[in-house]
């Protein structure tokens, strides 16, 4: 990659925040469904990120404009990107455990990279490709049976995980299209708020909704989902892929079951394995690694 400028320094920066905070989601998904079902709980952080996002527009009163070109693709992303992609992940992760969701996103980066060569004829350098096995095999020393656990349904859930992987890769080559000419909070905003009225069908096959006891914590994993995971962390992740490719970006996902990890640890306080530590250190050489390679 070079000499590591500015903006590329700022774009890893806001990328790791990013899937920090992402990494943390599925553990707040599983606090949520202790009033929510999972396609209720899907409208209902999206709806309240859209009221965020509307907030803050008109507290900044920016003027948020998108170009006619751009609409097409900016749709697009939500769709794949928001709507689609978290009403699988929040189903998916109803029937498999939340460590087996964060590791699955260990596949995302492949998923990536055959929507590049599919749908926008990109070529990923095959160095690259090492870089990204390298962090997938940490992903696998990770533990001993990455996909198993989470119940007799497990295997579907891990299975539209999996599959949300390609939604994944749609949306990175889709905002990175018009990344470059639509501000990042236009973009977020846009996409944030045509993702919620992309839900709103999908909330009626949820019918009639049925809202449990509202604790603390489900009001806080809610607020967490919303506010930090569908307009924080996706503003980070829309300022990353401004200076990196969807490719790399899309790589750096492998450390979301290495942060996975040390959240597990300090908030579920569980034992770390000299195993975990060690397939955790192959997955940043492998992502520091597809960085490097990247021209």
């Amino acid at each position: 990659m070079g000499a590591m400028d500015l903006k590329s320094a700022k774009a890893l920066f806001a990328l790791i925040i990013s899937i920090m905070i992402w990494s943390a989601s599925f553990i707040a998904t599983k606090f949520a469904y202790a009033a929510f079902t999972p396609l209720t709980l899907c409208f209902i952080r999206t709806a309240l990120a859209a009221l965020i996002m509307l907030g803050i527009r008109f507290v900044r009163r920016e003027p948020l404009k998108l170009a006619e070109e751009d609409r097409r693709p900016v749709l697009l992303s939500a769709l794949f990107g928001v709507a689609i992609y978290y009403a699988l992940e929040n189903i998916g992760v109803a029937l498999t455990s939340a460590g087996n969701a964060s590791i699955i996103t260990a596949v995302y980066p492949i998923s990536t990279i055959l929507v590049g060569a599919m749908f926008f004829h990109d070529r990923i350098p095959f160095k690259q490709v090492i870089g990204i096995l390298i962090a997938i095999g940490g992903i696998v020393v990770l533990t001993a049976d990455p996909l198993g656990g989470g119940g007799e349904h497990a295997m579907t859930g891990n299975l539209l995980l999996i599959f949300n992987g390609f939604m994944w890769g749609l949306y990175n080559y889709l905002t990175q299209e018009v990344s470059e000419k639509t501000s990042t909070s236009a973009l977020t905003f846009f996409q944030t708020m045509a993702g919620a009225v992309f839900l709103v069908p999908v909330l009626l096959l949820d019918m009639p909704i049925t809202i449990g006891t509202i604790t603390p914590a489900v009001a806080f994993a809610v607020l967490f989902l919303s506010a930090g995971c569908s307009v924080g962390a996706y503003y980070l992740y829309n300022i990353g892929l401004r200076g990196v490719s969807a490719g790399t970006a899309a790589s750096m996902l492998n450390l979301m079951p290495v942060f996975g990890l040390i959240f597990s640890r300090i908030f579920l306080h569980e034992v770390i394995a000299a195993r975990q530590l060690i397939g955790g250190a192959l997955v940043i050489v492998g992502v520091l690694l597809s960085l490097w390679m990247e021209k």
